[in-house]
């Protein structure tokens, strides 16, 4: 009777400890997320992009998980017929949650690109790799789930039928990927250096943006570990699988990190940046001229998409730009908005007028549509 080799038995350790480590990480940040949302009144569709990106990154590492139940990481040949079928079939479902996870993390920054940016060229570039991302996702998946036909031959390799080379088109969905990264990446960058801003607020600026290079790290890693893959041992020689669940779940992690600040503001200082401005105040508070919110690339508010501050709007990553202009009267999208200004002045005391030390002048309303 021949031995049975259980060598590989802990081979794919390394994995799953990665996955575990995910499973508990990455939906703490979901949750910070939407808890500093909430805080913030400003719930948005690309924190819906971001849920559906943790969803289907959490169902990547259900099956990831559920496969190494069935041996995933051993030789194939120390498999029974029942566990390799078992473990090709998550294999599957996880090519397909990996790719929608992939598309809904993109989805999710330019979203966010989408409602803090009001300069047409930026929105059209913004638009145009959405409709980019969301087309390459869809045929993409379509294409997972087909990659043999019959469907079934994807896990039962003795069904007849075909199936196309899967490391070619993994390859090329890489290499997507890493184009699209650079290029969300690089989106936002040329407006932050032109903004008048502080250092301290820019270098903020660059860092919030930036988190996607950690997502293009990985992308890259991944990359180069799909030779892993060429490998018939299809069960054993994990390393691409490995990545894959590195990336998804560093995707969500960097897409919720922006929105934090809400909440970190809240307790750290350094992210609060009505702590860090000195106004000159008086006995009515500061004598500033009234302050608005402009979104980046946003000039004085006076577009379509024009500078509008909304509750909880200074403590949130799309208080970006914070402008001070008396002139300039915020206009709502298809709507009319009131600005109303308070000025204080100080009379000399007569000593016929002692009994009048001071007059406030009326509220002034402005109105604009």
């Amino acid at each position: 009777m021949a031995e049975y080799d259980i060598s590989d038995l802990h081979h794919g350790d390394f994995e799953k400890k990665a996955v575990t480590a995910f499973f508990c990480v990455t939906p703490v940040f979901l949750i910070a997320r939407f808890i500093s949302r909430l805080l913030a009144k400003q719930l948005g569709t690309d924190d819906w992009a971001a849920l559906a990106a943790f969803a289907f990154t959490m169902s990547c590492n259900s099956v990831t998980l559920a496969a190494f139940s069935y041996g995933w990481g051993r030789h194939k040949t120390n498999l029974s017929a029942r566990d390799l079928q078992i473990c090709l079939t998550l294999h599957w479902v996880f090519q397909i949650t990996y790719k929608l996870a992939v598309a809904m993390n993109k989805a999710s920054i330019l979203l966010l690109y989408l409602r803090i940016m009001s300069h047409r060229l930026y929105r059209v570039a913004s638009f145009t790799l959405l409709a980019i991302v969301a087309l390459f996702a869809v045929s993409t998946t379509i294409a997972s789930v087909f990659q043999c036909v019959p469907v079934q031959k994807a896990w039962i390799k003795s069904t007849p039928g075909h199936c196309y080379n899967l490391v070619k088109a993994w390859y090329s969905n890489a290499v997507f990927s890493i184009v699209t990264d650079i290029l969300i990446l690089m989106l936002p960058m040329h407006m932050v250096y032109k903004l008048q801003r502080d250092k301290r607020e820019k270098l903020l600026l660059y860092a919030v943006f930036g988190l996607g290079s950690f997502v293009t790290f990985t992308s890259v890693m991944r990359f180069f570990a799909l030779k892993s893959a060429e490998n018939p041992d299809t069960t054993y020689d994990i390393t691409s699988g490995f990545w894959s669940v590195i990336e998804i779940n560093v995707g969500v992690i960097c897409i919720c990190l922006p929105p934090l600040r809400a909440l970190l503001s809240r307790h750290v200082s350094f992210f609060n940046r009505n702590r860090s401005h000195d106004d000159t105040e008086g006995p009515y508070g500061s004598h500033s001229a009234p302050s608005e919110l402009i979104t980046i690339g946003g000039g004085n508010g006076t577009g379509k998409r024009g500078a509008h501050k909304i509750r909880g709007l200074e403590d949130s990553e799309e208080e970006l730009v914070y402008a001070t202009n008396a002139h300039s009267v915020p206009v709502r999208d298809s709507g009319i908005t009131k600005k109303t200004e308070f000025a204080v002045t100080e009379t000399h005391v007569t000593g016929s007028d002692s009994d009048k030390q001071m007059r406030l002048k009326p509220w002034e309303e402005i109105h604009a549509s």
